[in-house]
């Protein structure tokens, strides 16, 4: 369908904004779930269209698992790891499939567990460690990355001469990159002097930065995992939009990163009135 882009943004965009801005945090919580064991399935599948045999239904328990340890405060980010790493290899020592393809299917098994999971978890943190601001946080993440990534898209189509990756995506240009930076830059200005002035300006202008560069290797990582098992998308479940790896590369590559630059930064130095704007 020719519109089908924008009629799919047309239809999530106001659902999405309410779970972020004012839905329950468990709603985001099994919002986020849903988008990640989708996102793991359609990661899966590349490893399978290599021909690598990885246990599905194995896998996603193990995600959920990893994801739980991001939402419940007994269990530990750290009890999520070990069980990936410890129950995906044990599936294949006491199952009966061949060892020639054991070392790259687990390979594929515990780095699309704990890709998803680790980095899906870490946008469940950003959203419910941080009190009123988690949403605020949320918003400002995905609106410095996707619209960040339209600037890439436009300035790129009209500007675009050097190549950024060839070999895995010949349209990425770095007149593209700077492009996306500039958007991703004056949409943190933009989110500072609207709703989030808690954001410092200078903070906001640095995280857009960072933000866009990181979001532009997200896209190129999952691009390259599509190229080497042949395909175009990862999936078809959002119209327009290929799958939901497609649409959350991105995000799922930047959430940590904001994570630990609001804790870490913003607040580690922000009590000591360095870089305040």
């Amino acid at each position: 369908m020719r519109f089908a882009r924008e009629i799919t943004a047309l239809v999530a965009a106001p659902i999405a904004i309410w779970i972020v801005g004012w839905g329950h945090p468990y709603l985001f919580d099994a919002a986020m779930g849903l988008i990640c064991v989708l996102a793991m399935f359609e990661f899966l599948s590349l490893g399978k269209k290599k021909g690598y045999d990885v246990p599905f239904a194995l896998c996603i328990g193990v995600m959920l698992i990893i994801l739980a340890a991001f939402v419940l405060p007994t269990l530990s980010v750290e009890f999520g790891m070990f069980v990936a790493l410890l129950i995906i290899p044990a599936s294949f020592v006491l199952g009966h499939k061949p060892l020639e393809n054991s070392l790259p299917s687990s390979a594929v098994a515990v780095l699309a567990t704990t890709y998803v999971g680790m980095l899906g978890g870490s946008l469940i943190r950003l959203r419910n460690d941080f009190g009123e601001q988690g949403s605020k946080l949320v918003f400002f993440l995905l609106l410095v990355v996707w619209l960040g990534d339209s600037g890439a898209y436009y300035v790129g189509k009209t500007f675009g001469k050097h190549k950024l990756s060839p070999l895995i995506s010949p349209k990425k240009t770095v007149e593209g990159l700077i492009g996306g930076m500039t958007a991703s830059i004056l949409t943190a200005i933009v989110i500072h002097f609207t709703f989030f002035p808690k954001f410092p300006l200078l903070h906001a202008i640095i995280a857009g930065a960072i933000l866009s560069v990181a979001g532009v290797i997200g896209d190129l990582a999952e691009s390259m995992w599509k190229r080497s098992a042949d395909v175009k998308d990862s999936g078809t479940l959002i119209p327009g939009h290929g799958g939901f790896l497609d649409r959350f590369d991105s995000i799922l590559f930047t959430a940590p990163i904001l994570y630990c630059y609001w804790t870490l930064i913003v607040h580690g130095f922000g009590s000591l009135n360095i870089m305040q704007a």
